[in-house]
């Protein structure tokens, strides 16, 4: 069990890594794509190393299977540092990251940032 919630963790983490990459250059240069598919993707890894780690009721199914808002009300019950964080504020209409995905992304540098801020908030609460 503890080299899988490993394995996510690292996920999350390289997809992180990419979107902030992303979002340190310049804005004109940045590709919003890439930011905000790999912040949703990060942000999706940490909620999913969370509902592992808590024994989610689902927690045999693929992180694809499971959206950003049921792990987040699931891991707000253990953990209300998680209860704290405004998923709601996420400005897109599909906020899950699915195998299928359709290609769908934010077109603004601020809309991503603000992605990117839960993923780093998510972040901060499983390295806190």
């Amino acid at each position: 069990m503890q080299e899988e919630l490993q394995e996510i963790l690292n996920q999350a983490e390289v997809d992180f890594d990419r979107s902030q990459q992303e979002m340190y250059r310049p804005s004109t240069d940045v590709v919003l794509y890439s930011a905000c598919f790999f912040a949703r993707r990060a942000l999706h890894h940490y909620l999913y190393y969370y509902y592992k780690k808590f024994d989610g009721p689902d927690a045999d199914k693929s992180p694809h299977e499971l959206t950003i808002q049921e792990m987040a009300e699931f891991c707000a019950k253990h953990d209300q540092r998680i209860g704290k964080i405004d998923f709601e504020s996420m400005h897109c209409s599909r906020s899950d990251v699915l195998e299928d995905e359709e290609v769908f992304f934010c077109n603004h540098v601020d809309k991503v940032s603000s992605c990117k801020g839960l993923a780093e908030e998510m972040r901060e609460v499983v390295y806190g």
